[in-house]
């Protein structure tokens, strides 16, 4: 089979007018390029794929690290048979496709050494080649196969993402090769079809495993796919990619792109070790029997239970209230600054469910003057959202002690695993200590602020608190997101860091920041150092009086009290004010006095 399909590519004639590529290696390259390009739909009017800059481009940086297995030293071949290809187009358009070529082959090189294009069948091919096993031998390929105790993963790679990219490779391939063979049976072509009635009367994925195995190694796929199946694991061995999906969806709800952080969980993660695919296993069965037919009795929460997963990773891993949540479900006031609070952790007592007292969920949800009789309000939803705490609990990855819940440190690593094969970005406590200010803040800005505090000091710690640190820091405040609808929360950040810890050098150079300014002046002050107010902008002074505005919390009235008393004090009084506070932050200016009732330009 392997010898017969994809035929009429020209092949024979190429070798024979190009003898260098004949070497096993080589005539592999030629056997692809030409394969790939006739099959991709290349003019062959002339016995051979004519390459176009479009198709080059697609074959260089799509199709090969997809289905192709090469060594590092065999990567020049391929665009090498290009060129010989285009050697005998007339001079445009050979210009054309050779400046294509050697615009996508660096590319094409990234691309063939990136291990998320990796496939099982690359992979192994690519294995079996350092090993010195020879490719082209089925025999020596299979007898290589029976030596694996299991499947070796590259460094820092999951089974789930060389599982998840073999699929889609080979949905590609099976698309490539169907459209080909109703191309060409619709509009027979002069230089014969590609493939045959009889060929693919055998199936699509025969043909498919075919071709792999003519271009990674001899007899791969059909030991991949036979005897050797458990070294290369498919969808079915990776039921909780359900709950994953369920994870991603989550995430998108949030923040609209996976390649968005989230913070990196609070202390350690996995501790106690666990195979982090079984306890995604355990996780995702959890989840589905809530959902599922036998969650009946799950009550109105069993369909949360994917979204309380995410929200806990999402907080940094630190513990709920079962409570808060309960109050957030049924649409009760929760203030915005506790709404993601962590909560202390009681010892672990009774496994009964008690809704705390009407006084400590006036605590936890910021809102005063909550009865007896509001706490009975809650008691029924707060135990039914206990009830399905518990059940996820009883996985070993959930806990719930008293009113508080959370993640387990095995339970935090198998929620990060899941995110992490959806490619949500989920960097450790070390990755986010390492990156530059910009991108720590354009980050932290979206993050709870008690999961965003710890991280920015552990950056600042990273750097010795140096001035530097916290001039940079300063100016990523300033600058990432200016002039958005952002702008304001990532200000607040500026809000969580520890300002007795600031160097004075640093403070000095921040007097002029037209962000941070005032903040840097207000803290000189304490430490009872001079400071010449004309050294501090009125845009930081503007922006400092915004910011300390009650923008949602307590009556119309009260508010506007506060912006008055702010605008007697300021130069020009409250016209004067708003136009500063406008010039700085428009969008949160008119967020936070129009429902004042203050005219804003």
């Amino acid at each position: 089979m392997a010898e017969i399909v994809l035929t009429n590519t020209g092949l024979d004639a190429f070798l024979a007018a190009h003898p260098e590529f004949r070497g096993p290696g080589a005539a592999r390259a030629a056997d692809a390029v030409l394969g790939l390009l006739a099959l991709r739909g290349a003019d062959r009017t002339s016995g051979l794929p004519e390459p176009t800059p479009a198709l080059v481009r697609r074959l260089l940086v799509e199709d090969l690290p997809a289905f192709v297995g090469a060594a590092p030293a065999e990567l020049d071949v391929y665009p090498a048979v290009l060129r010989a290809l285009v050697a005998g187009l007339d001079g445009d358009r050979r210009r054309r496709v050779e400046g294509a070529i050697g615009e996508a082959e660096p590319d094409f090189a990234r691309a063939m050494g990136d291990p998320g294009n990796l496939t099982w069948p690359r992979w192994y091919a690519q294995l079996l080649r350092a090993d010195g096993t020879d490719p082209g031998d089925p025999g020596a390929v299979r007898d290589w196969l029976a030596r694996l105790d299991g499947p070796p993963l590259p460094d820092g790679m999951r089974r789930a993402d060389l599982m998840g990219r073999t699929a889609l490779a080979d949905v590609l391939l099976a698309e490539v090769l169907t459209r080909a063979y109703v191309r060409d049976a619709e509009h027979p072509p002069a230089a014969g079809p590609l493939l045959g009635d009889h060929d693919v009367a055998q199936g699509i994925g025969t043909v498919a495993a075919a071709l792999l195995d003519r271009w990674t190694a001899a007899g791969l796929a059909e030991e991949l796919a036979g005897p050797y199946a458990h070294l290369a694991p498919g969808p079915d061995d990776f039921p909780h990619l359900v709950l994953a999906d369920a994870l991603l969806d989550e995430h998108l709800d949030y923040y609209g792109d996976p390649a968005v952080p989230l913070p990196p969980p609070e202390g350690a993660i996995g501790a106690g070790g666990g195979d982090v695919e079984a306890d995604a296993d355990l996780l995702a069965g959890a989840v589905d029997a809530l959902q599922g037919a036998d969650g009946e009795d799950s009550g109105p929460y069993g369909g949360e239970a994917a979204h309380l997963l995410y929200t806990l990773y999402q907080r940094g891993c630190s513990a709920e209230s079962v409570a808060r949540r309960a109050a957030e479900f049924e649409d009760w006031t929760v203030d915005p600054a506790l709404e993601d609070a962590p909560v202390p952790v009681p010892p672990p007592a009774s496994p009964g469910y008690t809704t705390p007292t009407a006084g400590e969920l006036a605590r936890l949800l910021g809102t005063p003057g909550l009865t007896d009789t509001d706490r009975a309000r809650l008691d029924k939803p707060a135990r039914e959202l206990a009830a399905v705490v518990d059940r996820l609990a009883a996985t070993g990855l959930v806990f719930r002690n008293g009113d508080a819940f959370g993640l387990t440190p095995r339970g935090c690593a198998a929620v990060r695993y899941l995110l992490a094969v959806r490619r949500v970005e989920v960097p450790d406590a070390a990755e986010t200590a390492g990156w530059d200010a910009a991108r720590l803040v354009a980050a932290a800005e979206g993050w709870p602020q008690a999961a965003a505090s710890p991280v920015l000091g552990a950056w600042l710690t990273a750097r010795d608190g140096a001035e530097q640190a916290w001039g940079e820091l300063f100016d990523a405040v300033g600058t990432v997101n200016a002039g958005t609808p952002d702008a304001a929360s990532t200000r607040a950040l500026l809000g969580l860091l520890d300002w007795s810890a600031v160097p004075s050098g640093a403070l000095r150079a921040a007097l002029a920041d037209p962000v941070a300014g005032a903040r840097a002046a207000a803290e000189l002050t304490v430490r009872g150092e001079p400071v010449d107010p004309a050294a501090v902008p009125a845009s930081a002074r503007a922006l400092a009086v915004l910011d300390a505005l009650p923008a949602k919390k307590g009556p119309l009235e009260f508010r506007r009290t506060a912006f008055d008393t702010a605008a007697a004090h300021w130069p020009g009084g409250s016209a004067a004010l708003v136009a500063t506070m406008t010039a700085a932050d428009p969008h949160e200016t008119a967020r936070v006095l129009k429902p004042l009732g203050v005219s804003v330009p």
